[in-house]
């Protein structure tokens, strides 16, 4: 799969609405190098108008994305469905907005393969768990023998002064600043 299987060729698509869908495997996340998505099944549905000055372009995403368990490490599929517009604008100026590209007059198609990974990225949501008890419960158990427990602060509070009496009296009272609030 290449960088080309994601133009868009718009100067021979006449004026109105023009439908594109494409079909998003693993492979397509291996053309991008800092990516936490391992793997993926997502239909894009793109319906683009073309007018005059300007390209719509409504992104219609729905489907499953592979990505490490915030919990146990292992992979989890998890739906994603994102509904999605860029204005392609045909201009000779930059434009300062996310949701408005440029195009420029000598230009003869666009790419769509950034923001379908934007997309897909910005669709998956920010806890990315396994269901309740389906985490790789080995897993699971050898992380907690490494967890830190934070005591709560009254036992923090009383083992501080049970060895003040072992502190240097200098730095005694730099104890006392850990717990102010």
């Amino acid at each position: 799969m290449k960088n080309k299987d994601y133009k868009i060729k718009f100067t021979s698509l006449k004026d109105g609405l023009h439908t594109f869908t494409f079909n998003i495997r693993d492979e397509f996340f291996e053309q991008f190098e800092y990516t936490d998505i391992k793997g993926a099944k997502v239909i894009v549905e793109i319906e683009l108008e073309k007018q005059q000055t300007m390209m719509i372009a409504n992104f219609s995403l729905t489907g499953t994305v592979k990505i490490m368990c915030d919990r146990c490490t292992d992979n989890v599929d998890l739906p994603i469905k994102s509904d999605d517009e860029i204005i392609y604008k045909f201009t000779e100026t930059e434009f300062d907005d996310e949701k408005v590209i440029s195009v420029y007059h000598n230009e003869i198609e666009i790419d769509i393969m950034q923001p379908i990974y934007e997309f897909i990225s910005l669709s998956i949501p920010s806890k990315r768990l396994h269901k309740k008890g389906e985490c790789n419960q080995i897993m699971l158990e050898e992380i907690n023998k490494y967890l830190l427990v934070e005591k709560d602060e009254q036992t923090s509070s009383e083992s501080i002064t049970n060895n003040t009496n072992n502190i240097d009296p200098r730095w005694s009272q730099l104890n006392n600043l850990k717990f102010k609030k």
